[in-house]
Order: structure tokens, then sequence, then C-alpha cells
């Protein structure tokens, strides 16, 4: 500011000053006059003496200066003091240049006389192009100074304006949708980089919670400038990038605006892994005994698949989401574990790792029951049931036990690991020398129990025979019965010419059942052992009958007599009177 003498000085003299300095600059070389800046990058590769160092020209509003305080060293100090902004990104407001008289006007409008150092029409004043909103920037060069109608001008020994600031957060994008939810944690310690032109002008870190900015300090770092700018960040192996900001420009004039939520979401592949294993125990856990199972096909619900490895083992590696993970069955075996639908369903987050998907079979097995006749060495059809005597685990046969089918031979298939019960029925005609024979409702039938392993049949051979084998077989037995009691009896059997014929005589003396029969059926007669079989008359009802007998030498006392009826008697011990004579002639 000047004081009223010294304006109204400046009044008488401005018409003069203000034509000396537009013939003063027509003298200067147009080259000298005309620097156009795009950014401060340009200003500052500007040569010394062509207009590097400018200053803001403020003489407030309503003043007016002559050209000869203009001209003055010390006044040059002056408008450094009066607030230079260093920051070639910030521009202070308008302000009335100039006033002639009655004339005053803002900025760059052209004034009646067009010799003031704002006119464009008279004097080629260089131009710093679109430097700010209002358009194009009229300056006047005077001894390597620009002094221009807006503040903004760049000046080593002035003061720095308020910065512009990019900031932005680098975060887990923990269910990849794409933006930042409740919860979602910052990523410190990765690298973002500042582009400015396409070229990186700035380089930082994101701070422990994932935050990061940047100051377009451009007197701090000269390669900032108004213009187009990007953020990028430096990708990480393993991570995926699903928001990351866009292009955005910075102009001329931004001051201290803040471009916030420059933010960037990234997420790591999830990943759900297990194990194919066979569950021999069928207990629906894997057992530290129990091994993998090699080359079983696991899908996942986006269609991946994948074979398990020679230890059984899998591992999907997933953006994440939900998914549902389930086995290609393979043929005889059963699934033990998850069991209900057979599939398991996980929804994962960025970097989880579901380790314990694992999948549990067992491997089915089966019974073959092979009734052959040892006569012709032909298989002989027979109706065989099969039930469940132990079999352990979480699962149940399907279909369910007992089931009973007929053939020779006779197979059930899809069976648990256990053990099981199976019982051949003697059709007629059809006789056995199996310890195992028993009489079995009004018949009789071979029973045995068998074990079932995984993966296999068990095999379960029968021995029949349909035509007697040469023989004779007599005695008499006395044998002591459970309650004390005795019974007694007396036989002959023999076969003549393939036919069996005979007779038995039987008394119980504990119940008084008496027996005697002469319808006998077929006699098998091998070494010291004979089996007989028939019909009684028991109550009034023919039953089959199986007898066995052992002559074990002389004097008889270690020969035996057995006799069961199909009725559910049975009777039978080491003699302990009489005597067994068996010949196979």
């Amino acid at each position: 500011m000047r004081d009223g003498s010294a304006l109204a000085g400046a009044r008488r003299v401005w018409m003069l000053g203000g034509v000396l300095v537009f013939l003063m600059m027509l003298a200067v070389p147009s080259a000298a006059m005309a620097v156009a800046w795009e950014d401060e990058t340009a200003m500052r590769n500007t040569p010394e003496g062509e207009g590097r160092n400018t200053f803001i020209f403020d003489p407030g509003v309503g003043d007016e200066i002559h050209r000869g305080e203009f001209l003055e060293a010390p006044l040059v100090g002056y408008y450094h003091d009066r607030g230079f902004d260093r920051n070639f990104l910030y521009w202070a407001k308008e302000h009335k240049e100039m006033q002639l008289g009655s004339e005053n006007w803002a900025g760059c409008e052209p004034p009646a006389f067009h010799l003031l150092p704002c006119s464009e029409s008279s004097v080629k004043f260089g131009l710093v192009g679109a430097a700010v909103t209002t358009g194009e920037i009229t300056v006047l060069f005077y001894k390597g100074h620009f002094i221009a109608t807006v503040c903004g001008n760049y000046s080593p020994t002035g003061i720095a304006g308020p910065t512009p600031t990019i900031t932005g957060t680098k975060y887990e994008d923990l269910n990849a949708n794409g933006k930042r939810d409740s919860g979602e944690p910052g990523l410190g310690g990765w690298t973002i980089r500042l582009r400015h032109g396409g070229s990186v002008v700035a380089t930082t870190k994101t701070a422990s919670n994932g935050h990061y900015s940047f100051s377009l300090d451009a007197e701090a770092n000269h390669k900032i400038g108004a213009g187009e700018y990007e953020v990028e960040e430096v990708l990480k192996s393993g991570w995926h990038n699903l928001q990351k900001p866009g292009a955005f420009k910075v102009p001329f004039g931004a001051e201290g605006h803040v471009y916030a939520h420059r933010d960037f979401g990234n997420y790591r592949n999830a990943t759900i892994a297990g194990h194919k294993f066979d569950d021999s125990d069928v207990s629906g856990d894997r057992g530290a005994e129990e091994a993998g199972l090699p080359e079983w096909t696991i899908g996942l619900s986006n269609g991946s698949e994948q074979s398990t490895d020679a230890e059984g083992a899998y591992s999907f590696s997933v953006k994440p989401g939900t998914y549902t993970v389930g086995e290609t069955l393979q043929s005889g075996w059963r699934q033990t574990t998850p069991g209900g639908a057979g599939t398991r369903t996980y929804t994962v987050i960025s970097g989880q790792t579901v380790k314990d998907a694992d999948f549990g079979n067992v491997c089915l097995g089966g019974v073959t029951v092979s009734p052959i006749d040892e006569s012709t060495e032909e298989p002989v059809p027979m109706e065989v049931r099969l039930e469940e005597v132990a079999v352990p685990g979480i699962l149940d046969n399907e279909p369910s036990l007992p089931r009973t089918t007929s053939g020779a031979p006779v197979s059930f298939g899809g069976l648990l690991p256990g053990t099981y019960r199976v019982t051949a029925y003697l059709p007629e005609g059809v006789f056995t020398t199996d310890p195992d024979a028993v009489s079995v409702g009004d018949g009789f039938a071979i029973v045995k129990e068998v074990t079932v392993p995984e993966c296999e049949s068990a095999e379960v051979p029968l021995s029949v025979f349909t035509h007697s084998t040469p023989g004779k077989v007599t005695g008499g037995p006395v044998i002591e019965l459970p309650g004390g009691e005795f019974a007694t009896g007396g036989f002959q059997f023999q076969t003549k010419h393939g036919a069996a014929t005979g007779v038995l005589q039987y008394v119980d003396h504990e119940t008084g059942l008496n027996l005697h029969t002469s319808e006998i059926e077929a006699i098998h007669v091998d070494g010291e052992v004979a089996i007989v079989w028939g019909k009684v008359l028991v109550g009034g009802e023919r039953q089959r009958f199986r007898l066995r007998l052992v002559d074990a030498g002389e004097p008889g006392t270690a020969d035996r007599f057995e006799l069961t009826l199909a009725g559910g008697y049975a009777r039978g011990g080491t003699l302990i009177g009489g005597n067994i004579q068996i010949h196979d002639r």
C-alpha cells in the first residue's frame, strides 16, 4: 500500500508510465516476451533470463502504481513479501489490477485504452496456456519476471500455497465383491505408485491400516503439475485386484483439494482341500490306519474337477464365495461321510483354507453260495437266506436284510463288511453230510456264519448229494439223555443197486418218543462215518430225519449216535451201551 500523496503522484504520471511500458515492451524481442507454460516443469526448464522467475503483482483493490515505483528494485521484494505462491497448482482469487480515472476492471478485461499490461490486442504478451478455469493468463514480461492478472506464478522466495492431496486405502476384499465392506482389513506395506502423464512421479507404501497419500507439492517434486493422474498398486504374488481407481485430472488452481477414496481392493484365493479315504470300520471318521484312495474324482460346483493323488488328497484354489464339493462315487463303494446329500458346502473368504473336506467310503463285499452235488459234481439249485449277525458302523445294508434268493450258485452283493448267517434250505431229494445241517422249520438247512471283508466276496461252498454211496450200517445204541434217562434203539441200513434201504427203531425213555420207520431216502458212507436220511411218522405227521453214526472201533464205547428230526428234536452222544458197525461195501 502507499499513502495518499504517493498515490496522487502516481495518478499524475500513470498515462505516461503506461505508454513507456508499452514502448518498452515493443522493444523487447518477441522470443523473450512470449513464454507459454503448460505446467511448472516447463516453467522450471525455461532458461534463466527468459522468464524463469515470476511473482504476483497485487497492488490491492483501488491502488494505483506508477512506472517509477514499478521499476524500483526494492519494490520487487515488496511483491515477494506480499505472498508469492511457490506451488504452481495453487491460484489466488482474481483482483482489480489497476485503476485509471473512473475506469476499473478485473483480471484481463480489455480496457478502453490498449496500453496497459492486461491488454491482449495492442501488445502481444506471452500466454500461459489453459492455466485456470477462467481461461488463459495474460502476463507482462519485464527483466525476467512475469506479472499476471491472476495469482499463482512461481517465485523461489515466495510462500507455498496449499497443495492438493491424493489419498486412498489398500484393503483385503474378503468376499471378493469389489467393494469394501465392514470388517475388511487394510493391507500395510504395499507399494503404491503415482503416475502423471504416463510416467511414475512418486512412490509410497501403505500404512498398517492400508492408508496411503500423495501430496502434489510442485515445489518439492518438479515432476508434478496439472494434468491427468493415475495411482497404481504393485501387485503381490497370489493376490487379485477387483477394485482400483481410474485416471483423474488435477487442474491448475486445485489448491488444497483432497482426491480421496482412490482405493484398491484385493483378494487371495481360498483353498478347499481334503482327503478321500477308505473308511474300513464304517465309522464316518478317518482312523490312523485307514488309507487314502487315489484316482477318485472330486468335483466343485463351479465345474472344476480333480483326481485324488496317491495319498487320496485333493485341493481346489477358488475365488472367495460359496461352493459345494462332492465326489463321483465309484461302483462297489458307499459313502460314510459326509453323509446326507453326500456333498459339503463352504463359504470361504480371501486367504481361507478349508483342510478337512474329507470323503470317507467303504468298499462293499458279497457272499456267494455254491451247492455242488458230490455225486455228479453239478450245481444244485437251492433257496438261500442271508441275514446279519454283526455289521458294525454307521451304515445299514441297502437293500436291507434278510434277503432270500434261489439258484446255483446264489450271490448276494453290495454288502457292508461284517459277519453274516447263510441258511441254505435242502430241497426234497437233496441231502448233505455237512455238520452244520440243522432242523429249520419243517425241513433241514445248512447254516453257516461267514465274514465279508471289504471289496471281496466270501465264498461258501456246500457239499450235497443226491445219490447214496455203497455201504452197510448196523447197530443198537444206548445213549444217556440230558434229563438222566436213556434212549435206545436199533437199526440196519444198506445201499443196494444205488438205492437206500433199511429200518430204524428209536425210543426216548424221557419223553416217551417212539419212532419206527423203514422210509430210508439216502445213505452216505465215508470211512467210519455214515449219514442216513429218511422220513418218520411223528405225532401223525411225516418228518425228515438225519442220523449221523460214527464207528470208532471195538468195543464200541467211543461210537456215536446223533438223531435230528425236522420238527426240532435232537438227541445224541457217545454210546454207553450197544455198538455201531459201518462197512463201505
